[in-house]
């Protein structure tokens, strides 16, 4: 009974002691894996950093030149002012637009009397694009403006214009010179 005894003992101590024994490798994998639970840090960060390139949104377009005109001669605006006569067929928004590095779009929304008449989609295809686009007048008499929004929803800028009689429009016509740039006075113009 005694050997049986000595027998239980020393299983126990042996057992115990493998058990410790394999307490430590335990601990050293715990150990192990403790460094790469840390090294995830630095890689959720770098995550972190690349978020932003990869939700980076275009360029901003930026509308360098806007006029309302009278025709579009060789891409350049002729005619340009903001009082027109009723008897004019239609009229022009001239644009040029820039930043675009991709092909996008720009809206010209024409209103007139503060209520919208039309919105023109126009294609902007390189860094630096002149487009416009015309509406027929149909004998309206009022205020207008034209305004130039970008494909998200951004108001870019806008151009205002006047519809009057015939006679007062030339009068003004002959007195005003508005919204002519030092390119449209180069351009030569047709008579």
């Amino acid at each position: 009974m005694l050997k049986k005894t000595l027998f239980v003992l020393l299983s126990v101590l042996i057992l115990s002691g493998v058990c410790f024994a394999q307490e430590d490798p335990a601990k050293e994998q715990m150990e192990e894996k403790t460094p790469a639970v840390a090294q995830e840090q630095p890689a959720k960060e770098q995550m972190e950093e690349k978020t932003p390139a990869v939700t980076q949104e275009q360029p901003a377009l930026v509308l360098e030149e806007i006029h309302i005109c009278t025709a579009v001669e060789d891409r350049q605006p002729s005619g340009v002012g903001t009082v027109f006569p009723e008897d004019l067929d239609k009229i022009y928004c001239f644009t040029k637009i820039e930043g675009a590095e991709d092909m996008t779009y720009v809206h010209h929304v024409w209103y007139f009397e503060n209520n919208e008449i039309a919105r023109v989609k126009l294609p902007v295809k390189s860094i630096s694009w002149r487009t416009w686009s015309s509406k027929k007048l149909n004998m309206l008499l009022g205020n207008g403006h034209v305004e130039i929004v970008s494909e998200s929803g951004d108001i870019l800028g806008k151009a205002e214009f006047e519809i009057q009689a015939a006679e007062k429009a030339e009068a003004v016509g002959e007195t005003e010179e508005t919204g002519v740039s030092e390119e449209t006075s180069e351009a030569p113009k047709e008579q």
